[in-house]
């Protein structure tokens, strides 16, 4: 009998995130068998449906735009925002009870029908998958995730964190809102050591932690390896750029820093090596996503000489994550400040530089002894990165001999979730 599974608190208008999405798909049915039933709860289904049509979206039931009114305006005006969420998840927990209790036609009556599709939706799945990613951090709204989860426990299902950075919990109410959720989880997947001590900070026991790469390392591309170029004199660049408004504890402005040192490498490939330079991201060519890596790009090239100018472009249409693949392949180096740029870049056979701008990316860096090529977004300065790049450049060839084995490494590492996930009877 084919087994249902839902994926929850998803934002595919991230096409990083579409990455981990079909990388998901990939795994979950190797375990599980290919015609397993997956259904997506993104936070923007409707734009997501559109641009993939390869998943089925639903729309998460803690992120829907509702009209601003008088009781909720009151609310938020007086830090208790939290319990408009609270309330809607009472509501959607007394509709899992009654669907599971009583008729249909009734709970129609008290309900939307795109509660009471939503609620069905999970109740007639065999497992919940909370998907992988970085959105588990005191940075982000945190509530629409934990009464999301707190739903799916009381309805009874398993639930499952794939592959994500998460943490440190400090503040007490998402110590205790997380400790009663993870220890309820039948297993967490986690992409690094800073995060598992995150969660054994707060009590979870290690036993239901497993470290396993990112799911976007399984993800099926359309080519094998970059294809070599004819030579490094003729060199073609890719560069991934992100909007990062940080500060560090010193008041310094990261974000001039960071322009500047993205200038420097760009003012350097064009000038000492005569390189083509194309500005291609993941995040790009999406008017419903909240940011797009073209206007950065915009930003960055503004401030180059005219002769770098005339050697670089920036590309703004949208891709699926394969598309990206296949994007990077045609390119001798990445400069990715975009994890999944990175990763894909990985998948591709293109040697990458990344620029940290959160740890997760510096450890992955770490466990794939590509140290060398990381630059973190505290320490970035234009001679770092000039430094950096000069590197790669002069060890271009070999660096490309070592990734198939890295990559392949990874990939293995990502199906290793096989293992943990459950069993369905």
């Amino acid at each position: 009998m084919s087994k249902k599974i839902a994926i929850t608190n998803i934002v595919s208008l991230n096409p990083g995130d579409a990455a981990i999405l079909a990388g998901m798909f990939e795994i979950l049915r190797e375990k599980y068998g290919d015609d397993t039933e997956i259904v997506v709860f993104d936070k923007n289904a409707e734009a997501a449906e559109a641009l993939y049509s390869w998943a089925r979206f639903n729309q998460a039931p803690f992120h829907r735009k509702t009209k601003p009114g008088f009781v909720k305006n009151v609310l938020q005006r007086f830090g208790y925002g939290h319990w408009i969420l609270r309330f809607r998840y009472w509501r959607l927990q007394l509709l899992g009870f009654i669907l599971r209790c009583g008729p249909l036609r009734f709970s129609r009556v008290f309900f939307s029908r795109t509660d009471v599709n939503v609620v069905g939706e999970y109740l007639t799945c065999d497992l919940i998958v909370s998907t992988g990613g970085t959105y588990l951090i005191e940075n982000y709204g945190l509530w629409p995730a934990i009464y999301d989860y707190r739903l799916c426990l009381t309805l009874g299902k398993p639930l499952v964190f794939f592959t994500q950075t998460l943490g440190p919990f400090t503040q007490e109410k998402y110590k205790k809102a997380f400790h009663e959720i993870f220890t309820r989880a039948a297993l967490i997947f986690l992409r690094d050591e800073r995060s598992k001590r995150h969660l054994i900070d707060i009590g979870i026991p290690e036993e239901q932690i497993r470290l396993a790469k990112d799911a976007a390392f399984a993800l099926r591309t359309p080519t094998e390896l970059a294809k070599p170029l004819s030579s490094v004199k003729e060199l073609k660049v890719a560069v991934s750029v992100r909007s990062l408004r940080f500060f560090d504890d010193t008041g310094r402005d990261l974000w001039q820093e960071y322009l500047e040192s993205v200038r420097a490498m760009v003012e350097m490939l064009a000038r000492q090596f005569k390189a083509e330079i194309v500005f291609l991201s993941t995040c790009q060519g999406i008017p419903d996503y909240w940011t797009d890596d073209a206007a950065t790009a915009d930003e960055v090239v503004s401030g180059l000489s005219d002769g770098a100018l005339a050697r670089t472009r920036i590309d703004r249409r949208f891709r699926q994550p394969t598309e990206v693949v296949d994007a990077y392949a045609g390119f001798n180096l990445v400069i990715a400040t975009r994890m999944h740029s990175a990763i894909l870049s990985l998948l591709a056979g293109t040697p990458v530089i990344g620029i940290a701008y959160e740890f997760k990316l510096e450890e992955l860096f770490v466990q794939l002894g590509m140290s060398r090529l990381s630059l973190s977004i505290q320490s970035l300065n234009p001679v770092t990165a000039k430094e950096t790049l000069g590197y790669a450049i002069d060890n271009i060839e070999i660096l490309r001999e070592e990734l198939p084995v890295t990559t392949e490494l990874a990939r293995s590492e990502a199906y290793s979730t096989l293992v943990g996930l459950p069993n369905l009877s």
